[in-house]
């Protein structure tokens, strides 16, 4: 495990904290600076996913903030978000984050986040989109829901209901706040009531969509999106 490098990006708009990150990165035997940005923007416009393999990434940017682009990108290397702000590390790991370093940040810390990249690279691809999840708080416990589960969710007044074929969940969320937390390649907002997991689409029509056996109302501003989404634009 020593001898691998780990192809890095910074994405930062501090040109002083990006110096600060990429001079880390270039003194660490087991990553390699691939480029160095200075908002999302630039990174969806010139970086595939599959020629990274961490990100060190701001949370507060103009244009793009780290959350935001991290909902934009189809599919994620290991990320390290990186922030001044403690208070964003709970919805950071809610994004399956591999780290989360606080400004300023040290070597030895830097490190121990090297480590863990260097430990969850070792896992398969097929291993990490399976073990794509989030954590949500219902009845005042933390419960760990894989992704690939939930079939749909479900607006109900100020919270949301997570629908899996083993269990309902009740979280306390709205539908827009619980919509972030959801990777934008896998989960639509068809309704004002429903988010529906896009593997899980068995047919539509410009009404309806049927899912897991059970048939959902379809938005007519919803429409273009879902058919795009599919592939059947």
């Amino acid at each position: 495990m020593s001898e691998k490098k780990l192809r890095s990006i910074v994405v930062d708009d501090s040109e002083i904290q990006r110096t600060t990150v990429a001079k880390l990165i270039e003194n660490h035997p087991n990553l390699e600076l691939v480029a160095e940005y200075r908002n999302g923007v630039e990174v969806l416009q010139n970086v595939k996913s599959d020629e990274v393999d961490v990100i060190f990434l701001d949370v507060e940017m103009p244009l793009v903030n780290g959350f935001d682009l991290l909902k934009s990108m189809k599919h994620t290397p290991q990320v390290v978000m990186i922030s001044s702000q403690p208070q964003h590390a709970l919805r950071a790991f809610d994004f399956n984050v591999t780290d989360y370093l606080l400004k300023p940040i040290d070597s030895p810390r830097f490190d121990t986040a090297v480590k863990k990249t260097l430990i969850g690279s070792l896992s398969t691809k097929g291993d990490e989109q399976e073990d794509k999840h989030i954590f949500v708080k219902s009845s005042l416990q933390k419960i760990k829901v894989k992704l690939s589960d939930i079939n749909w969710v479900e607006a109900l007044g100020d919270y949301v209901r997570l629908l899996t074929d083993d269990s309902n969940i009740i979280v306390l969320s709205s539908m827009k706040s619980f919509a972030e937390k959801l990777p934008g390649n896998q989960f639509l907002r068809i309704h004002k009531s429903y988010i529906i997991n896009l593997e899980k689409v068995d047919k539509f029509t410009s009404t309806s969509v049927e899912l897991c056996g059970k048939k959902l109302p379809l938005s007519r501003n919803r429409k273009i999106d879902l058919r795009e989404a599919l592939g059947a634009a």
